[in-house]
């Protein structure tokens, strides 16, 4: 069993970004069970992360500090599905859009 000292390091683990994306997923899904528990009492709350391979333990004071890093392993995952999927953007010519009778 491999213990880890933040998810950072479990992340960088990964080998490839798809695993990453996995690895952050599991992070989430264990950061939302730990907000649960963590909204009935906003004492300081240990969050730990057992897959049954590896352990991650990080300890947070409070629910706020949960959904901020949350939202923040959010926006690292979107990161990581783009270079994956990279991003595209289309773009439409504005006569294809229906105007309202102001002519606008």
């Amino acid at each position: 069993m491999v213990t880890f000292d933040s998810a950072s390091i479990y992340i960088d683990s990964a080998t490839s970004n798809k695993a990453k994306v996995v690895a952050i997923d599991a992070i989430i899904d264990g950061l939302l069970s730990t907000a649960a528990k963590a909204a009935t009492d906003e004492n300081i709350t240990e969050y730990m992360l057992n897959d049954g391979q590896t352990i991650i333990k990080s300890v947070y004071r409070g629910s706020e500090a949960i959904y901020n890093s949350i939202a923040a392993f959010e926006r690292l995952k979107q990161v990581y599905v783009n270079r994956i999927n990279g991003r595209i953007v289309r773009l439409v010519d504005s006569k294809n859009f229906i105007r309202n009778r102001n002519g606008r």
